[in-house]
């Protein structure tokens, strides 16, 4: 996949307008709340639009979390790793067009533009945690039950730092 065939850069980079359209995606979709959106928003994630920003297909986003949100996250996931080395939460995936394949491509490229990233993954969202393995992220920590909703997630890391090395 070439450079061409999709736009990534901080949202700050965005016109108001192609950032509009991102947040109406991910919003109807029910991957975020508005208000927690705007406040995410303010803190430069990394934005992903497929192809392209006029012809939307799908959209992803490396987030900035809250530090007192990627604390608790990690402390119900029990698990062995340090939230503060984990710059970025991968989410906000959205697939408009139902051609299998986009999610995981969408989800790829993001993986890969920055290193120590983190994602939670609601544990009946099998597609989704078949494509975090294949994208050699690792699931950690035990499944703990969400705050937005009556569901259970997983805890998937990429490049762990353990005994002070990174682990990809």
């Amino acid at each position: 996949m070439n450079k061409e065939n999709y736009v990534i850069k901080n949202a700050n980079e965005f016109s108001i307008k192609e950032k509009y359209k991102f947040k109406e995606i991910v919003l109807s979709m029910g991957e975020v709340s508005e208000n927690t959106f705007d406040g995410l928003i303010e803190k430069n994630p990394i934005i992903l639009f497929y192809p392209n920003t006029n012809e939307i297909e799908a959209v992803g986003a490396l987030k900035i979390p809250h530090k007192r949100y990627k604390t608790k996250v990690f402390n119900k996931s029990k698990t062995e790793f340090e939230s503060t080395e984990f710059e970025y939460e991968l989410g906000w995936i959205v697939s408009l067009n139902q051609e299998k394949g986009i999610g995981k491509l969408v989800t790829k490229l993001l993986s890969e533009f920055k290193p120590k990233i983190y994602s939670t993954v609601r544990t009946k969202n099998i597609g989704m945690n078949k494509i975090m393995n294949s994208l050699g992220f690792e699931k950690t920590g035990i499944e703990y039950k969400s705050e937005r909703g009556n569901y259970y997630n997983f805890l998937y890391l990429k490049n762990k730092l353990k005994n002070n090395e990174f682990v990809k």
